[in-house]
Formats: structure tokens, C-alpha cells, sequence
């Protein structure tokens, strides 16, 4: 019985070169330098690293790492690309479907709508002026002017910012 705890006592305390731990973990020396130069794994001397230890420290890092260091492991970064890469599928499905469209399309046909909008009312104070029969024409044209351009500037104070978050969405203002 002692027997077997002498045995066991000294497999924790084996020590091994950086190319017999390569070959133990399925790696190149190279790739075990890198983990000790990144923290991973601890030298027990020049390039002698304590076998029990390093075998514990590397699956360690391939499983993730400790949950308790505060630092996000290998799992945590891949399961938020995974997430990501879902978003981004279901957004690419949604503008398939036509129920959402990109800022900058969104942004374009505002600017087309706006620029229209102010040609067609801007035109309307000369086909007015026309029918006013009391007032001389050009008096009408003036105030239909000013009272359409008034009605113009509170429309050309909108930014994309203002309805960004709704045009983002894909979702009508007013839904």
C-alpha cells in the first residue's frame, strides 16, 4: 500500500523537456512555448516544465479556462460568435423578406421624398396665384409663399438621427 503512494507521489513530481510535452498533448514545441510565454503553462526550469502540472494547466486552457479569474475563456468567445453569427443570419433573413432595409436605402428615399415634397409645394403658390380673383396675384403669392416655406423649414430641420432608431429596426414610426 505504501508502495502505490510512493508511486503516485513521484508521478506528480516528473519532470519533462518542452519536446516531450509536445508530444504528450499532440503539439509542436513551438505551440507549448507560446502557452508558457502567454501564462498558460509554468516552467519548472529552462525548458523542464513539471508533467502533471502542465497536462492539468493545458486541458485547463483547451476546456476554457478557470470560470473564477474574471477573464472570459475560449467558450465565452465562441459562444458570442455563435450568437452573432445567429443575429446577423436573422437579419440577412429579414431583408430577404422585405421587412428590413438598410439605413443607407432608407436614408436615400427620405432625401427623395424630402426634395420632391419641397418642389411640389414650392410650385403651389404660382398655380394659386392664378385663381385668386379679390387679390392681385403677386400679394397672394407672397403669403402662400411664406406660409408654405414655414411649413417647409420644420421639415427640413429632420435628420436621419432623429428617425435612425426606427429606420434601424425595420419598423414604421408611427406601428
Amino acid at each position: 500500500m505504501a508502495e502505490a503512494k510512493k508511486g503516485k507521489a513521484g508521478l506528480t513530481e516528473v519532470e519533462v523537456s518542452t519536446s516531450d510535452l509536445a508530444a504528450i498533448v499532440g503539439k509542436t514545441s513551438r505551440w507549448i512555448r507560446q502557452l508558457t510565454t502567454e501564462k498558460v503553462l509554468k516552467q519548472s526550469g529552462r525548458g523542464k516544465y513539471i508533467l502533471a502540472e502542465a497536462v492539468q494547466a493545458y486541458i485547463l486552457h483547451i476546456s476554457g479556462g478557470a470560470k473564477d479569474d474574471g477573464k472570459p475563456t475560449y467558450t465565452d468567445h465562441k459562444t458570442e460568435h455563435e450568437r452573432i453569427k445567429a443575429e446577423k443570419a436573422a437579419l440577412e433573413l429579414e431583408e430577404m423578406k422585405g421587412n428590413l432595409h438598410a439605413a443607407s436605402d432608407v436614408s436615400r428615399l427620405l432625401s427623395d421624398l424630402i426634395l420632391t415634397t419641397k418642389s411640389r409645394v414650392l410650385g403651389v403658390p404660382s398655380r394659386i396665384a392664378t385663381e385668386c380673383d379679390k387679390e392681385p396675384a403677386d400679394v397672394v403669392e407672397s403669403v402662400v409663399r411664406r406660409e408654405i416655406e414655414t411649413a417647409l423649414s420644420a421639415l427640413a430641420k429632420y435628420t436621419p438621427d432623429q428617425i435612425g432608431g426606427d429606420v434601424n429596426n425595420g419598423s414604421p414610426k408611427d406601428s
